[in-house]
């Protein structure tokens, strides 16, 4: 194959990035989407052209792979079936709500390398040299970690009724710190809040990595609607000889308007140009799945991987769940 035909599933925000991305790749051909809502397939014909689907089992036929951006509760079904059809499938984080859900996927695939899971901060040019650091050793024996991902009321809106922080950012989180240290974690305690939805919307847990250091993990969506920057994010590993910081904050391009007099910084990291031009995370990561599918290399994030981060997310939650009962 010259170039790999890919469909979406679940053409909500994520996906629809997704697809506008996937237009953008000289070796992907974007042929198809599918969503139950008439409104996004409305949307996919007009704005990306292409066949559109009620059901996702009738793309299935005319594509060699599949990006299901579905929400998390839904994924087992989709992958499972995707899959069980053949095709090579990239899976949004995080890839279930339970280790359980993960085995179903993982025995569903024909090899290790059928199934990717987008862990996009993987593909962060900040979190790639901050790994080449740690791994090699520069900074010596890893004493302790902090990770943080703090995010304005307006990302959580439309989501916490159905999920909560620690799912939504913290396996953003998890994922960074054990591919940028090559460590394990467990998770030691966490406690959290209930304030603006009746999931977790404040999550603090310490994690223990497999060589005794100690992770400070913190994630909530509380910040106000008007911050500038909708992230406060970042991580810090301090080791025998030495830290490396990585600000993963949406600071840096900075728009004002003059009329409004309101201030927003643009994520030039995670989000791509109007125009989808340039390099940013997302589209590093749909270039490396559409390259390992045409050519058959390993998955660049397989579903073992993404099943070590549920395991430690599922901890935290029963952590929690303790404490509140």
């Amino acid at each position: 194959m010259d170039r790999l035909r890919v469909g979406v599933i679940g053409v909500g925000v994520q996906g629809k990035l997704h697809a506008r991305t996937l237009l953008s790749l000289r070796a992907a051909e974007l042929v198809g989407v599918a969503d139950i809502s008439a409104e996004n397939r409305s949307w996919a014909e007009s704005e990306v052209g292409v066949a559109t689907y009620a059901d996702y089992t009738e793309l299935l036929p005319d594509t060699d792979a599949v990006v299901i951006c579905m929400p998390d509760h839904l994924h087992e079904e989709v992958t499972i079936a995707a899959l069980r059809a053949g095709k090579r499938v990239l899976l949004e984080k995080p890839m279930a709500v339970s280790t359980a859900s993960c085995d179903r996927i993982l025995a569903a695939a024909p090899d290790a390398d059928a199934l990717m899971i987008g862990q996009s901060l993987r593909f962060d040019a900040r979190i790639i040299r901050a790994r080449e650091v740690v791994r090699s050793g520069e900074l010596g024996e890893i004493w302790h970690v902090k990770v943080w991902r703090c995010t304005s009321q307006a990302v959580g809106a439309g989501i916490w009724d159905r999920t909560s922080v620690a799912w939504f950012l913290g396996i953003h989180d998890i994922d960074a710190v054990r591919s940028v240290t090559g460590l394990e974690a467990e998770v030691v305690m966490a406690d959290g809040r209930k304030i603006l939805s009746p999931n977790w919307d404040l999550v603090h847990a310490t994690l223990r990595l497999s060589n005794g250091a100690l992770v400070s993990m913190e994630n909530n969506w509380t910040l106000p609607h008007g911050r500038p920057s909708r992230a406060d994010a970042g991580l810090r590993v301090v080791g025998e000889k030495g830290t490396i910081e990585v600000s993963l904050s949406h600071n840096d391009l900075l728009r004002v308007d003059r009329e409004t007099n309101q201030a927003v910084y643009l994520d030039t990291y995670n989000y791509p140009s109007r125009t989808i031009e340039g390099g940013f995370a997302l589209k590093t990561e749909l270039d490396a799945f559409v390259s390992a599918a045409l050519t058959g290399a390993p998955s660049p994030v397989n579903g073992l991987e993404g099943r070590a981060n549920v395991a430690i997310i599922e901890q935290i939650e029963a952590k929690l769940a303790e404490r509140a009962g």
